[in-house]
């Protein structure tokens, strides 16, 4: 049979995990008598060079939003016999009568399911359409699903999931959110990253290279040879590790190498898993800073093919990485793996492929590690790092043990993939792999996993263990559920997971409400609750019901519409802890712009909110409300001091809860833009902002909150100064005017001077023009007399 295969390969940018799963899949493709017609990016074609031949152009969709839906729905279109809702001069027309010489089509991995590479998911979902309109038999392989997913990819990757006969997800947090979006299909299946096998390791293949040093000394024992990477400590650094500032991510991977490096007296080796092999940059890139900072040497690697780069990772003692396939290669190898997650898409992954191999709850997220209070390493630096290397020779068995298992069912994974391919009826009674089926077994010790737990979802710890919130978040929600969705994931994508959010549903549809938060409950773990007001009295009156409803020390209102940077409750909390004396931080906050379409939300531009502000004084309050709910996290005490919310100021009573805070507390300030205010310009009713949709309101309560602190001054202080203030600020304004008047009284006589000027030049060009017109005439005439 002749098998297009689809993977993420071939970019102007060589991804050695990508290409991995590409060359293993191939492989074990043509093992068992297929031919394979690879699709791809045809861009560049690695240190190699070399096209890889057949092959044919993926159907790349566009990153914006609106314009890989609009494609899609074309796509859509031509397949239904619009043909001309393209032009033929369009890739889809040349992609179709390439793929009629297939007869079947497998989508590899590489590239995650998730609304974070969303053009990937329709460009799968595309091809899966032009392959079924054709009567081919689909499978999906080695993907992983989310977890960032708005409803509309749901929609999109459920639509996938029903075009596949057979589906293989690469960890279990992926398994369940498949079955959870397509509950009736009778093949989604757990099974393992296709780059496993592309490499024979220590175990897998007799006449395969050495397996790792493994021991604990000097580099270079237990027979390793220069530069080959076996007894090495190699470390792959993601290219700019965002959320978290450059420098403090590079700042804390040198104080983990250097620390690694001195207990275990490994040569280091910077191998990067992405970058041009031409111009370099990516993995390169950081890879040079990183180095410049280590007090150990350390070799900056250049980018290598998929077959090197993937034996010299299993061929390494210890592994140091913000990127996923070195995680999977390492562990697979045997070596003592530092899996560093930078957020949840990447946790969710990396959790999955150590578990996979029997390791639980061991990853440590990267904000475990950093201090944003110092900007420097915490505290936990050495701990984890003492860990790691305790355990070296427990765990090295361990892994030593798993490989031949997980090998065995990677390769049973395909067997199953040819055996559909082939015509097998593979729709019913399938057992489900669970990848190789290992048990898992907790990596850290229990002192240092409570420690961890702060920064580590409740699914990927190694033990069931519940983390008193630090944080309770209040989020207000009204008929706006697409909002609510984003919203509470921005919560779980949060760097810091010690929290409760109770969702205050005022007075809305409470059923799309519960169907939101059902999404969710399972990765939220007894952490999501909701209150359903069965009466709106405003926005006050739902804060309240949240805040009597919660417990924890520190609070956030975080309404359904806007967003937070994912280290915003991490480096807020650590401000307050390192400012006892402080009540509550503010953050800087970038307006965004957007607007919502049937697709998703669409950002139209962003821009810092009061930009001249540098910290929260009363003074500057006074004049007008200089930050909105969610870009602050202030103390539960406080309302000791100053109540509730106030409920008979609606639409003002966060304004009004802020001028009794700031008469009362100190607050402080953080330069970082770690709050997103959302605004819809454009919309009316629910889905727009209360500043422009109940402006009047806000005009309103305005003036009665001013009034009320006016009347209380007055009644303690009598009417002298304020009427003394009035009449010298009317005196004032009065005067300013009068200037302005006369100023602009000026300017207008300048400027009708000025027109006048003009149209004298004006007249006076227009005569010259004339005579040169009537000197040009006359030449002729004389030219042509001549003649």
């Amino acid at each position: 049979m002749k098998v297009a295969l689809l993977c993420d390969v071939d970019q102007t940018v060589y991804h050695v995990g990508d290409e991995a799963i590409a060359s293993a899949s191939a492989r074990r493709l043509r093992e068992r008598g297929h031919e394979v017609l690879r699709i791809s990016r045809l861009e560049k074609f690695g240190p190699a060079g070399e096209r890889p031949d057949p092959s044919f152009p993926a159907l790349v969709f566009p990153w914006e939003l609106e314009r890989r839906a609009a494609y899609l729905g074309e796509i859509r279109r031509v397949l239904d016999g619009d043909v001309g809702a393209l032009p033929r001069g369009d890739k889809l027309h040349a992609f179709v009568d390439r793929l009629r010489e297939a007869d079947a089509l497998v989508i590899g991995g590489g590239g995650a399911l998730t609304s974070r590479y969303g053009w990937l998911l329709d460009e799968r979902l595309a091809t899966a359409l032009v392959a079924r309109s054709l009567g081919l038999p689909v499978v999906l392989s080695g993907q992983s699903l989310g977890p960032e997913l708005t409803p509309q990819d749901r929609d999109r990757i459920r639509e996938l999931l029903d075009l596949c006969t057979l589906v293989g997800l690469r960890d279990a947090h992926s398994v369940r959110l498949a079955r959870q979006i397509a509950p009736e299909h009778p093949a989604i299946l757990h099974t393992l990253d296709d780059a496993i096998g592309l490499v024979p390791v220590n175990g897998s293949d007799p006449d395969g290279p050495a397996g790792p040093a493994g021991s604990v000394g000097p580099a270079g024992t237990e027979g390793s040879a220069p530069g080959d990477g076996t007894g090495a400590l190699s470390v792959t650094l993601g290219a700019d590790g965002d959320p978290f500032p450059r420098e403090d991510y590079v700042r804390v991977l040198a104080a983990v190498v250097d620390g690694l490096a001195a207990r275990t007296c490994a040569d280091v080796e910077l191998l990067p898993h992405m970058a041009d092999p031409d111009t370099g940059g990516a993995d390169l890139a950081i890879h040079e800073e990183l180095a410049a900072l280590l007090t150990v040497p350390a070799r900056v690697l250049p980018i290598e093919t998929d077959t090197a780069a993937v034996a010299r990772t299993q061929r390494a003692a210890w592994v140091v990485s913000t990127r996923f396939h070195p995680v999977v290669l390492g562990a697979l190898g045997g070596a003592g793996v530092l899996a560093l997650p930078l957020n949840r898409y990447g946790a969710s992954r990396m959790d999955g492929a150590l578990a996979n191999m029997g390791v639980g709850g061991g990853t440590v997220p990267l904000a475990a590690l950093w201090d944003p209070a110092a900007r420097a390493p915490s505290a936990l630096v050495e701990p984890v790092l003492d860990a790691l290397v305790a355990g070296r020779e427990a765990e090295r068995e361990r892994l030593e043990a798993a490989r031949g298992p997980v090998l065995a069912a990677a390769e049973e994974w395909w067997d199953r993939i040819d055996a559909v391919l082939r015509g097998a009826d593979d729709a019913a009674g399938l057992p489900d792999p669970r990848g190789a089926g290992l048990p898992r077994e907790a990596r850290w010790p229990a002192e240092l996993e409570a420690s961890l737990a702060p920064f580590v979802p409740p699914l990927h710890r190694g033990r069931p263990r519940a983390v008193p919130p630090e944080v309770s978040i209040v989020m207000r929600t009204q008929r706006r559920p697409l909002m609510l969705d984003r919203a509470v994931q921005d919560v779980l994508g949060q760097s810091r997971q010690d929290w409760e959010l109770l969702v205050v549903d005022d007075a809305g549809d409470a059923a799309a409400v519960d169907a939101v938060l059902d999404r969710h409950r399972e990765e939220a773990a007894g952490r999501l609750a909701v209150v359903h007001r069965t009466a709106s009295e405003g926005m006050e009156a739902a804060s309240n019901a949240g805040l009597t409803a919660t417990s924890a020390p520190l609070i956030a209102v975080h309404d359904d519409d806007d967003t937070w940077h994912p280290t915003f409750l991490q480096e807020a909390a650590a401000h307050l802890a390192e400012h006892p004396a402080r009540d509550a931080v503010v953050v800087r906050t970038l307006v965004v712009h957007e607007h919502e379409t049937e697709d998703g939300f669409v950002e139209d531009g962003v821009h810092v909110s009061w930009p001249e502000v540098t910290g929260v004084r009363l003074v500057d309050y006074l004049e007008i409300n200089r930050h909105t709910p969610i870009a602050m996290l202030h103390r539960r005490a406080i309302h000791e001091a100053v109540g509730l919310f106030d409920e008979s100021l609606p639409v003002v009573g966060d304004y009004a809860f802020h001028l009794a805070l700031l008469e009362r507390a100190e607050v402080g300030f953080l330069e970082r833009p770690l709050a997103h205010w959302r605004q819809r310009p454009r919309a009316t009713g629910s889905g727009g902002n209360s500043i422009t949709t109940r402006r009047d309101e806000h005009v309103a309560f305005d003036a009665v909150l001013r009034e009320r602190h006016l009347r209380s001054w007055t009644r303690d202080h009598g009417l002298g100064l304020p009427l003394y203030l009035t009449h010298s600020t009317g005196t004032m304004l009065q005067r300013s005017e009068d200037r302005l008047v006369e100023e602009l009284h000026s300017l207008h006589e300048e400027l009708r001077a000025t027109r006048e000027e003009l149209a004298e030049v004006r007249e006076k060009v227009a005569r010259l023009d004339a005579l040169s017109l009537g000197a040009r005439a006359v030449r002729r005439l004389r030219g042509r007399r001549e003649r």
